[in-house]
C-alpha cells in the first residue's frame, strides 16, 4: 500500500466518527438504568421510614394492650382484697385493695390519650369508667359495713349480685378493648410485612439493574476492544506496506497512534466514570440493606415479645416472613451487592492502571521474582508446593508493572494446583530475538486448549470454578504486558500443567522511554 492511499476503513471510522463504547440506545439504556436505580434508592428510604413509623405505632398499641390487662387485673386484686377482709376481718387483706384502688385512676388516665383518636376504643373506655367506679363503690361500702360491725348489711350488699354484674361487665368491656388492640397490632404487622416484601423486591430489582448495567458496560468494552484489535491489525498491515515507500510515513504513523491513544483514553475515562457512578447507588443499596437488616431484627424481637405476651396474635404467614423470608432475602441482597462491589472495584483498578505513568528502572529479575515468591511462601507451604527460580535476564522497566505481572502469574499457579499432587512451580528465562522471555511453569490442573486464549478476556474464567475469582487477573496481566511492549502466551494440557510465556523487550544501551506510552488493549 502506498503512503498516499486512504487509511484502512476501521481506522478512518475511528478517526472520523469515534468508535463509541456503546450505541446511542446503549447510552439511553444506561441513563434510564441510573435514573431507575436512584428511584429505587429513594423508594427504599421511604419504605424504611414507613416501617419504622409502623413499628413505633405497634409498640404503642402493645403498651395500650398491657395497660388494659393491668387495669383488669387491678380490679380483680381489689375484689380479692375485699373478699379476704370480709371472710377474716383482718386488715392485712385490705393491702391489695388499697394498692389496686390507687393504681386504677392512673391506668385509666394513661389509657385516655391513647384511645382518643379511635372513636370505638374511646367509647368502650367511656363505658368502662362508670362500671369500674360503681364496682369500687360497692367494694368500699361492704368494707365500711364490715368495719362498723354490720356484717349482715355487708353480706346483704354482696348478695344483691351488683358486684358480680360489674365484674362481668368490666371483663366483657376490657376483653373487647384488648381484641381491638390485638387487631390493630396484627394490622400493623401485616403492613410492615407487606412493605418489607416490596422493599426486598425493589432492592432485588435494583441489584438486577446493576447487574444489567454492568453487562451493558462489559458488552460495550468487549465491542470496543474488538474494534481496537481490528484497527491495530490493519495498522500493522499498513505499516508493513509503507516500508517500501516512506513518503509522509512519520505523519501517518503519528496520526494513527494519536487516534489509538485517544480511543484508549476514552475507554479508560468511560470505565472510570461509569464505575464511579455505579458505585453511588450500590453504596445506597448496601446502606439501606443494613438498615433493613436492623429493622428486621427489631421486628423479630418485637414479634417474639408480642407472641409471648399474647399467644396467637401473629399469623403463621407473618411469623414465617419475620423469621425466614426477610432474613433470607437480606442475605441474598448482601451477597449480590458484595460481588457487584468487587467487580466495580476491579474495573476502577484497571482504569487507574491504564492512566498511570510508567517509570523505567534497572531490575534484577531474579531478586524481583525471589521477593514475590517470599510473599506467597506461606501459601506454597500450605499446598506442599516447591518454587524453583532459575537464571533470569535483567530488565529496564517499570517495577510496579513487572511485579504485578509476575505476582498475578505466580498466584495463579499456586491457586490452580492439582489436588493430591505435590506442586512444583518453575520460573526460567532467556533472551531471544531482542526480547527477554520468561516462563512460569506449573504441574497443576491445566487448561483446555479451547480456553487458552479466552482466559485473557475480561471477566472470563475456565475450568473448575471452585477457586474464588472474578476473571480479572489475567486480563490485567495481558494489558500490562502489552503496555510494556511485549506479549504473553499460554501452553497447557489438562491434568498435567500450564506454562505462561511472557515476552518483554530486552534492555539496550539507551532504553526506550515508555513513560508517555498509554496504549492498552
Amino acid at each position: 500500500m502506498s503512503a498516499l492511499e486512504p487509511a484502512p476503513r476501521n481506522i478512518r471510522r475511528a478517526r472520523g466518527s469515534g468508535v463509541g463504547v456503546l450505541s446511542p440506545i446503549g447510552y439511553l439504556a444506561l441513563a434510564v438504568g441510573i435514573v431507575v436505580l436512584v428511584l429505587v434508592a429513594g423508594s427504599s428510604v421511604w419504605l424504611s421510614v414507613r416501617n419504622h413509623e409502623a413499628l413505633d405505632a405497634a409498640a404503642r398499641e402493645r403498651d395500650v394492650l398491657f395497660t388494659i390487662e393491668e387495669l383488669t387485673a387491678s380490679v380483680e386484686r381489689a375484689e380479692t382484697g375485699q373478699r379476704g377482709f370480709l371472710l377474716t376481718g383482718r386488715d392485712a387483706y385490705l393491702e391489695p385493695f388499697h394498692r389496686a384502688t390507687q393504681q386504677i385512676p392512673g391506668l385509666i388516665a394513661k389509657l385516655e390519650p391513647e384511645v382518643e383518636a379511635d372513636p370505638a376504643a374511646s367509647r368502650l373506655l367511656g363505658e368502662l369508667k362508670p362500671v369500674i367506679a360503681d364496682k369500687l363503690t360497692e367494694l368500699r361500702q361492704t368494707i365500711d359495713f364490715a368495719k362498723a360491725g354490720k356484717h349482715d348489711a355487708a353480706l346483704a350488699l354482696v348478695g344483691t349480685d351488683r358486684g358480680q354484674k360489674d365484674t362481668q361487665a368490666i371483663r366483657s368491656i376490657t376483653r373487647r378493648m384488648a381484641q381491638r388492640e390485638q387487631a390493630v397490632v396484627a394490622a400493623q404487622f401485616e403492613a410492615i410485612n407487606d412493605r418489607g416484601r416490596v422493599l426486598v423486591l425493589m432492592d432485588t430489582a435494583g441489584l438486577a439493574g446493576l447487574v444489567l448495567l454492568a453487562g451493558v458496560i462489559a458488552f460495550g468494552i468487549r465491542r470496543y476492544v474488538a474494534a481496537l484489535r481490528a484497527t491495530q491489525a490493519e495498522l500493522e498491515v499498513a505499516n508493513r506496506g509503507l516500508e517500501a515507500n516512506n513518503v509522509d510515513l512519520e505523519r501517518i504513523v503519528q496520526t494513527r497512534t494519536a487516534d489509538l491513544v485517544e480511543a484508549n483514553e476514552e475507554i479508560q475515562r468511560f470505565a472510570y466514570i461509569v464505575s464511579h457512578d455505579l458505585r453511588a447507588p450500590l453504596v445506597n443499596i448496601m446502606g439501606f440493606t443494613s438498615e433493613l437488616e436492623t429493622a428486621a431484627k427489631s421486628l423479630g424481637r418485637f414479634a417474639a415479645e408480642v407472641d409471648t405476651g399474647t399467644p396467637g396474635a401473629l399469623s403463621g404467614e407473618v411469623a414465617a416472613a419475620v423469621d425466614e423470608d426477610i432474613p433470607e432475602a437480606i442475605r441474598f441482597i448482601k451477597a449480590s451487592t458484595s460481588k457487584m462491589d468487587r467487580l466495580i472495584g476491579a474495573i476502577l483498578a484497571l482504569s487507574r492502571e491504564g492512566r498511570r505513568v510508567l517509570t523505567d528502572e534497572r531490575l534484577d529479575m531474579k531478586a524481583v521474582l525471589g521477593s514475590i515468591a517470599d510473599t506467597v511462601r506461606h501459601q506454597a507451604t500450605d499446598s506442599n508446593t516447591e518454587i524453583k527460580i532459575g537464571e533470569l535476564p535483567g530488565l529496564v522497566m517499570d517495577r510496579i508493572a513487572v511485579e504485578q505481572i509476575f505476582g498475578n502469574l505466580l498466584d495463579n499457579a499456586l491457586k490452580y494446583l492439582k489436588p493430591g499432587r505435590p506442586g512444583v512451580v518453575r520460573i526460567d528465562g532467556r533472551v531471544e530475538g531482542g526480547f527477554a522471555v520468561f516462563e512460569i511453569e506449573d504441574n497443576g490442573r491445566g487448561i483446555a486448549s479451547r480456553d487458552h486464549e479466552r482466559i485473557f478476556d475480561l471477566f472470563r474464567r475456565a475450568g473448575d470454578q471452585s477457586v474464588p475469582g472474578e476473571g480479572i487477573g489475567l486480563a490485567h496481566v495481558r494489558a500490562l504486558v502489552r503496555r510494556l511492549g511485549g506479549k504473553i502466551e499460554c501452553d497447557s494440557v489438562l491434568d498435567q500443567g500450564t506454562v505462561f510465556r511472557v515476552h518483554l523487550p530486552a534492555p539496550v544501551r539507551q532504553p526506550t522511554n515508555r513513560r508517555s506510552r498509554n496504549v492498552t488493549v
